[in-house]
């Protein structure tokens, strides 16, 4: 009878874990417009609570907040992409008619001169070249990447709609303590506002600032160079120097010297201290994360949860480091203490 008793149990618990296993690679193609469609919907709560004040009920102050939403990213991809990849390629042809040999050579006096001209050409023609491909990707996988969009606004709109309910049944199926959830909580809001304004909003206010001094001296394809200092702004390690430093050097050595100096100092002085300055602050402000670990958490998490890792990364560090100040204080059990 016994026997019989953990039969069926098994063959219950062998269903639920295969219930479970189905639903992970149902959710595992579109896991990432959820977790962005949640995040987005973490980031406009404040807003959708305002509207709220303004206009009753609960699905028309969604509804704005995801109509405004759809204005701000769909309509600008439709007119900026194309420009973008126009201004990329006819920047890729001019700079193949660059000799770079020329270039290098003005720095370098030695027969290795040859060998990192090469090695230049090739790396850049390799970065234009992935972000062509990149497009053409973007173009086939149209449909596919159309249907992600979708699925994006469907959680960011019910996400923000049922915000309340929502932060309800999770806290009900969380098996942590009153205490654990609201340091848990407490560093998602705090990682969560660290990243969207210490990394991507910093991020874009620099590629900006880079764009302004190069539309002030002049400078051709202003628009994909802003574009790419903004891209590499928003990742650690990587800044805009890796925008206005080659073209300043390029002024320099194509004899518009002032130019050059200017946006080298311009780049040094003013829009590096942005990032030196503020994203420290900010970072520091809004989570208990020290930055190093920020910044390791933010590189891994790119590499393992991809663009979704900028938040991923740091905060599952930040947890990681509350499970080991309980450990040190001895309150283990406490994580799990209703």
């Amino acid at each position: 009878m016994a026997d019989q008793v953990d039969i069926k149990k098994g063959i219950v618990g062998a269903i639920i874990l295969g219930i479970f296993v189905l639903a992970f690679f149902i959710l595992r193609p579109i896991i990432i417009p959820i977790i962005f469609g949640l995040l987005f919907a973490y980031i406009f709560s404040p807003l959708y609570r305002k509207i709220k004040t303004k206009v009753k009920g609960k699905n028309i102050p969604a509804l704005l907040l995801l109509l405004g939403l759809i204005v701000i990213i769909a309509i600008p991809m439709f007119y900026i992409v194309p420009i973008l990849v126009n201004q990329a390629f006819d920047t890729y042809v001019l700079i193949q008619n660059v000799n770079m040999n020329e270039i290098v050579g003005g720095f370098i006096q030695s027969d290795i001169s040859s060998t990192i001209a090469i090695n230049l050409d090739n790396l850049i023609g390799q970065i234009f070249s992935g972000f062509l491909n990149q497009f053409k990707n973007m173009l086939i996988n149209l449909p596919s990447m159309l249907l992600l969009f979708a699925v994006f606004l469907f959680t960011f709109y019910f996400a923000i709609r049922d915000s309340d309910d929502l932060r309800e049944y999770i806290s009900t199926l969380s098996p942590f303590s009153d205490s654990t959830e609201k340091k848990f909580l407490k560093e998602f809001r705090g990682i969560t506002n660290a990243i969207v304004f210490g990394q991507v909003f910093i991020g874009i206010i620099q590629g900006l600032a880079v764009g302004v001094g190069l539309f002030f001296l002049g400078v051709p394809k202003t628009l994909i160079l802003t574009f790419i200092a903004s891209i590499v702004s928003m990742i650690p390690v990587l800044g805009s120097w890796i925008v206005w430093m080659p073209v300043g050097l390029f002024l320099i050595f194509t004899g518009q010297t002032f130019d050059g100096i200017f946006l080298l100092l311009y780049g040094a002085l003013f829009v590096s201290t942005i990032d030196n300055l503020i994203r420290p602050y900010i970072l520091s402000k809004q989570s208990n994360l020290p930055i190093a670990l920020s910044v390791i958490g933010t590189i891994g998490g790119l590499y393992f949860f991809g663009i979704a890792g900028l938040v991923l990364g740091p905060l599952v560090l930040a947890y990681v480091l509350i499970i080991i100040e309980f450990y040190q204080q001895g309150k283990l059990k406490d994580l799990f203490n209703k």
